[in-house]
Parts: C-alpha cells; sequence; structure tokens
C-alpha cells in the first residue's frame, strides 16, 4: 500500500513527525556508539558494564507479609472460593499465608495487587471485607427483606473486581439479581 511518504514530505507536521523524529535520534545514537564510542565513554555518556549488586537484606515475600495482611487474604479467598467457586490466590498460596507467623520485617504499605486490599478502594466502593466477622450481614444493607443474601451486594464488588478470575463463560452470561450467589456457584460448578 503506497503511503504517500517520501522526502518531500518530511517537513510537513503531522501525526507522523514524533516518529520520525524519534528515529533520526536512535539513528543518531546508534552512529555515535558505533563510530565514538570511546570518547562519549571518556566524556561519561555511556552505560558502564559494572554489574551493580544490590543487597537490601530483605527477607522472602512470604516472611515479610504482616500476619493481618495474610489473614485478610487468606480469608477474602476461601470466601469467595467456597461462596462463588472461584480463588484469586492459589491454594498453595493461601495455605502457606494461613500458617504464618509475625514478620520480623514487614511489608509497609499494601502487600498485594488487590484493589480490595487498598483502604480508600474499600471506602469508595462501600466494600465490607470478609474478615470483619460474624456480624458482617448486619454491616450490610440490602434492598430486600430475604435472609442469606444480606451479603451479595458487597460481594459484587469483589466479583467485579476479580472478574478475571471467573470462568469467561459464566462472566459473558452472568446477570446479578437478587439471590444471584446461588445460580453463581452453580454456573462456576457446571464451567469444571
Amino acid at each position: 500500500m503506497i503511503t504517500g511518504h517520501n522526502w518531500s514530505t518530511i517537513s510537513d507536521v503531522n501525526q507522523a513527525t514524533p516518529m520520525i523524529l524519534i528515529g533520526l535520534a536512535l539513528v543518531v545514537i546508534t552512529i555515535m556508539n558505533i563510530f565514538f564510542y570511546e570518547t562519549l565513554k571518556s566524556w561519561g555518556f555511556t552505560l558502564s558494564s559494572n554489574q551493580i549488586e544490590v543487597d537490601e537484606n530483605l527477607p522472602n515475600f512470604f516472611e515479610a507479609v504482616k500476619l493481618k495482611d495474610a489473614d485478610w487474604i487468606v480469608k477474602e479467598n476461601r470466601y469467595y472460593r467456597e461462596k462463588y467457586g472461584f480463588s484469586f490466590v492459589r491454594r498453595r498460596v493461601e495455605e502457606r499465608l494461613d500458617d504464618w507467623k509475625t514478620a520480623k520485617k514487614p511489608i509497609s504499605g499494601i502487600a498485594w495487587y488487590n484493589l480490595l486490599a487498598n483502604p480508600k478502594y474499600v471506602r469508595d466502593f462501600n466494600y465490607i471485607p470478609t474478615d470483619v466477622g460474624d456480624d458482617r450481614e448486619d454491616l450490610i444493607v440490602d434492598g430486600d427483606d430475604a435472609e442469606g443474601n444480606d451479603c451479595e451486594q458487597s460481594d459484587m464488588v469483589s466479583i467485579l473486581v476479580n472478574l478475571a478470575y471467573v470462568t469467561p463463560h459464566v462472566a459473558a452470561k452472568f446477570r446479578f439479581a437478587p439471590g444471584y450467589s446461588e445460580s453463581f456457584i452453580n454456573a462456576m460448578n457446571a464451567e469444571e
């Protein structure tokens, strides 16, 4: 396919201009690196071949996770595996974190790449974590009088945040409605 680009159109400024400038810069850098390497090295404009060894004396990740954070991820994962049929942490990792002790050099901040591990997102999404205990259902106000589905309103947040762990067929066809937790686990079990 003919693009219409040639040396006479190089002075036109359009959407391709940044790419030509980057390309020209790379050609100049490559030529300078090939023919003038020693001069650039003496001026300090090259990367050194020295290996930088960083030893921050950090422990293994599992030895640095706070007990509170480990308990949170274990309870969240176990709840969603049992109630909805999906896990966002491998069982082996869950078992290792469940049998954990206090960290001597704990991770500061948030240890997980899970949105709901961040208290700011928990507040913004009005999510009630599963580790609050047996009072979780009392903390969630849903729109019906039926018992047993009170947590579904908060659970929906975690399901949508962790939708990547739900099988594609279930994610594509599933609809949220009162009592969806039973049909969700049945659909997930049917996929196995």
